[in-house]
């Protein structure tokens, strides 16, 4: 059985019946104090502490799902020799990833079993997977103080490489500026509570924007623009790149007080098998082609901030939308196409500011006839699920 947090509000589907809970003045965000990482053991049940040599293919992800289904525990710290893609649970597929540029490019691609969004995952990146049976204090056994609570480590990590950096519920880390440099899931496997993020030492923004399936390419670039300015690294704030094992070395001391202690162990033959067991089955068609997907309406930049992107059809050939949603109100509003007319594309400056609401929308729409289109067209566009 497999019950998954962390991707709701990425495949929400804002409509006329959704009502907002929070603004931008309401969004909390966490900081933590310093936590004390003096000592790796600090209780009796203590976690193994593993970090496989074997980071080849899709396995630095397999790893945590095999010790789930093996009935064990530990805290897995890995860097993947390769780029692969990870889609979440619940990610369509085929409105979510370009398929055929990751075949061209030889790029693995895998479904993991845990919540959250679609992640290119490769060097530079090291991943912390925590599996832990329930309840085990001092961890909270609630999802959302669970959050809380693990996210000390990576924060504590990234204060120690200076970068400030704080929880924005219920997946990601920021900077003080806002821009995301990590995301988290969790789920239940076999009864057991899976944990996962990363650190991003470095991150490939340019083959970040290449692998997402897009409705027409005139919408690339403004979502090649939306990573550059919201999704940042260690490298990009402080053009240094710390070993991996000088970060795995930190992660440890920073989940050690947090989940009541770390006993290093070598992984063993069996856990190594059944990682390669369970890598075959996270990237066979069956897997990458579940029908419990939810096709999502939205792409997710980070938490809070996710662009809405369409192609429309008129008489004269396609248009390009792309709206820029940060905490359920429009950014900013962009109309495009091969063939303008002689009175210019339409004007949505009128949707800055307004609630990501079909009702919203069509009041503040200006005249669209000289694209060919009604408002009830441009709507309906927009709150569809791609295809």
């Amino acid at each position: 059985m497999r019950t998954n947090w962390g991707c709701q509000l990425r495949n929400t589907k804002f409509d006329k019946h959704y009502t907002p809970t929070k603004n931008q003045e309401s969004i909390t965000e966490y900081e933590y104090p310093e936590i004390d990482t003096t000592d790796l053991v600090v209780q009796d049940r203590t976690v193994q502490l593993l970090q496989p040599s074997d980071n080849s293919g899709i396995l630095p992800i397999s790893y945590f799902h095999a010790l789930a289904r093996l009935g064990e525990e530990g805290l897995i710290l890995v860097e993947p020799t390769r780029p692969f893609v990870s889609l979440g649970f619940f990610d369509d597929i085929a409105t979510t990833l370009d398929l055929r540029y990751c075949a061209k490019h030889g790029i693995p691609v895998m479904r993991r079993e845990t919540g959250g969004g679609m992640v290119l995952l490769g060097p530079g990146q090291v991943f912390y997977t925590l599996v832990i049976k329930r309840p085990h204090p001092p961890i909270p056994s609630r999802v959302d103080d669970a959050y809380l609570h693990l996210s000390q480590a990576p924060i504590a990590v990234y204060r120690d490489l200076g970068i400030v950096t704080k929880l924005r519920p219920i997946n990601d880390i920021v900077t003080e500026e806002g821009r995301k440099i990590a995301g988290q899931g969790a789920g239940d496997i076999n009864g057991y509570f899976c944990f996962v993020g990363s650190i991003l030492i470095d991150f490939d923004r340019d083959l970040m924007h290449k692998i997402v399936k897009l409705p027409n390419e005139d919408l690339r670039a403004p979502l090649k623009s939306a990573l550059a300015h919201h999704i940042t690294s260690v490298y990009h704030e402080t053009h240094k790149r710390p070993s991996a094992e000088t970060v795995k070395q930190s992660l440890a001391r920073a989940f050690a007080p947090l989940v009541g202690g770390l006993s290093p162990a070598r992984v063993s033959a069996r856990l190594a098998a059944k990682s390669r067991q369970v890598a075959a089955e996270l990237s066979a068609p069956q897997a990458l082609f579940s029908d419990e997907t939810q096709p999502g309406s939205l792409f997710k930049v980070r938490e809070g901030l996710y662009l809405c992107q369409r192609a429309l059809t008129n008489r004269d050939g396609e248009i390009s939308v792309s709206l820029t949603i940060r905490d359920e109100y429009i950014e900013s509003a962009n109309i495009s196409g091969a063939h303008a007319p002689l009175s210019g594309f339409p004007d949505l400056s009128s949707l800055i500011g307004q609630r990501f609401c079909s009702d919203v929308i069509h009041a503040c729409l200006p005249d669209l006839a000289s694209v060919g289109l009604s408002k009830n067209q441009f709507v309906e566009a927009l709150f569809a699920k791609r295809s």
